[in-house]
């Protein structure tokens, strides 16, 4: 959820206002946020990359004990990696509005703009999201997959089956994971058998924007950033998030010899794929 702060001679009912519509608008246009780790209560003021530590290694199975009672077993070790998020997404959207135009607008052009604004920086987070969740891991297994319908551009029943099966011989968690699919690929996936439609599961207060249903344990979602022949399966630990300063709102009287208003919308965050693109797949035409 957005938090604003702001500064302004504006009035505190508009503030109120534009204030509010950003955050909605945000909300609905940031689809992502919710389906990924949020590590953002470790993002405080004076650092510029977070580590998240992770075993590189796993135990191997347990050694028979040594019946001599004098010969040991012999230990075994652990490597640790490092993910690192780099809080290097410092984004500020500004515009202005001269006095002359919004008086002569029959529409309310602050409401308006507020709303294009809270749209256009929701819509930056989900791409720089979606950019990470591209970094499926090439290695053993293939974690790159070419979808088999249609001119190979179709998704298909088989591509989902084997999604999931390579998610799960990574041990990757079955909760939490989710079908990111292009609106090309929605009429494909609505008519595929097992769908379940969104009205027909859960509460509305658990789904995510843009999500309309489950399919084979995936919580289908559609976004339009995607490419057409492409769709994303992923648990939500294959992405961090950390937001070192939430959505700032901040307006002003310019020079009043321009008889204008301006306004700034800011954030500041990092995003980062973990452990080597595992936990999650890339299905699209290529297979690359």
């Amino acid at each position: 959820m957005a938090v604003f702060t702001s500064a302004s001679n504006t009035g505190a009912t508009e503030m109120d206002l534009i204030s509010s519509i950003v955050q909605e608008e945000l909300v609905y246009s940031a689809k992502l946020r919710p389906t990924i780790k949020d590590v953002s209560a470790m993002a405080s003021k004076g650092i510029k990359t977070i580590d998240l530590p992770r075993f590189d290694t796993h135990f191997s199975n347990p050694a028979a004990q040594n019946p001599d009672g004098a010969t040991a077993t012999t230990p075994q070790t652990l490597d640790f990696a490092v993910d690192t998020i780099t809080l290097d997404e410092w984004r500020t959207l500004p515009y202005e509005i001269p006095d002359r135009v919004s008086r002569q607008s029959m529409i309310s052009l602050e409401a308006e703009l507020a709303k294009a604004a809270g749209k256009t920086m929701g819509r930056y987070i989900d791409e720089d999201i979606i950019a990470q969740l591209r970094l499926a891991s090439a290695s053993a297994p293939d974690h790159r997959i070419q979808l088999t319908g249609t001119g190979n551009v179709l998704i298909t029943l088989s591509d989902v089956t084997e999604a999931r099966r390579l998610l799960n011989e990574a041990n990757v968690a079955e909760d939490d994971r989710f079908l990111l699919i292009s609106p090309v690929q929605e009429k494909t996936i609505l008519d595929l058998d097992n769908f379940r439609n969104a009205d027909q599961y859960g509460s509305d207060s658990s789904r995510v924007s843009g999500e309309i249903g489950q399919l084979y344990g995936f919580r289908v979602i559609v976004h339009n950033a995607l490419a057409d022949a492409e769709a994303i399966a992923y648990q939500r630990d294959a992405v961090a998030m950390a937001v070192q300063q939430e959505v700032r709102f901040e307006t002003r009287r310019a020079n009043l010899n321009l008889q204008k208003t301006e306004y700034a919308f800011s954030m500041g965050w990092g995003v980062s794929v973990l452990e080597q693109g595992v936990k999650q797949v890339l299905l699209n035409a290529t297979g690359t």
